[in-house]
């Protein structure tokens, strides 16, 4: 989501017939997408501009064949959902770190969908390395669970805060947790995936802590927000809204809550993560909420400091000292 104020500049003809678009890396609002069979990328290789826009397609037995990969069915639909996992053991893992990334399919003033201009130079070998640093830092295992239409998972991007992109996160989870014999699970969602950290928080019993930067919580406020200042508007009625749902987080124990927000964010207006904070205290829960400063244009890249807070709360590290560590961190663009 880190370039999405691009739409105000970019200006693109959105009459075209659909099939003019079947190559491009845009597609305008009306356009159809054209999914393609999910490729598997390994190592050094890249990940598919063309999979984030139009979405892929995969099946059980393609699945089989993608590493750390899940299939996983929801209304006789199914999708492969890849997983990069480092630091498991091959007996029990008590507690696991997973980490949900933002959005990269951004939308111009005309609603003209395009990719973000880093994804493609992403590879499994970058974020294997990645969850590795992160998970020996904390001292247990670390997983990057691929949304649906990114990073090698199939689905459609185009279709994200809907249910079906929850609940085939939460069965993802399940899965993992059955196959790796986990017991607790940390979860950390920058921007977009940090709607999906919210969203299973409210849903699970296992997950003893969550840690939301630059988080979307409020769906319907940051719609509203943004149809104010586009030509074509967005409908958020399908869409699962984490606000909506407190009630759902366990109470015995509460987990651990951590929401942290640069209040000059121009992609997630930070006013909507203060109202998420807000319900959760007024619901009895304990969030505690740390402003920091991103130096990225939008003020929207914390993502590292997400990472960084569920090292320390990993390793049993008082709120006092998490503080600290985070206002000594520099920041840099979010994933």
């Amino acid at each position: 989501m880190k370039q999405l104020l691009r739409w105000l500049t970019v200006a693109v003809a959105t009459a075209a017939a659909p099939s003019a678009f079947a190559d491009k890396l845009e597609l305008p609002s009306a356009a159809p997408t054209m999914p393609k069979e999910l490729a598997v990328p390994r190592e050094d290789e890249g990940f598919e501009p063309y999979e984030a826009l139009h979405g892929s397609l995969s099946s059980a037995k393609h699945c089989a064949g993608v590493p750390g990969g899940f299939w996983i069915e929801l209304g006789g639909k199914g999708d492969c959902l890849r997983s990069y996992a480092q630091g498991l053991s091959a007996s029990d893992n008590p507690t696991v770190l997973v980490y949900f990334s933002g959005d990269v399919l951004l939308k111009t003033k005309e609603g003209v969908r395009f990719v973000g201009a880093g994804y493609g130079r992403r590879s499994p070998k970058l974020i294997e390395r990645d969850m590795a640093r992160w998970s020996e830092r904390a001292g247990i295992p670390a997983i990057f669970v691929a949304r649906p239409g990114l990073f090698g998972s199939s689905g459609d991007h185009n279709q994200r805060r809907e249910p079906r992109e929850v609940m085939l996160m939460e069965r993802t989870l399940d899965a993992i947790k059955q196959r790796h014999r986990v017991s607790a699970f940390i979860l950390v969602g920058q921007s977009g995936g940090g709607h999906i950290a919210a969203s299973l928080l409210n849903r699970r019993r296992d997950v003893s802590a969550v840690v939301l930067s630059s988080a979307l919580l409020s769906v319907r406020e940051v719609t509203d927000y943004w149809n104010k200042r586009r030509t074509v508007q967005s409908a958020g009625e399908a869409l699962y809204d984490p606000i909506d749902h407190l009630g759902g987080i366990r109470r015995d124990p509460k987990p651990l809550i951590f929401v942290l927000s640069d209040p000059q964010d121009r992609v997630v207006p930070y006013p909507s993560q203060l109202t998420y904070v807000r319900r959760l205290q007024a619901a009895g829960f304990e969030p505690q909420h740390i402003t920091l400063s991103a130096t990225d244009k939008s003020h929207h890249a914390l993502a590292r400091h997400g990472r960084r807070t569920a090292e320390l709360i990993a390793r049993g590290e008082q709120v006092g000292a998490i503080r600290a560590a985070l206002e000594g961190l520099g920041a840099q663009p979010a994933d």
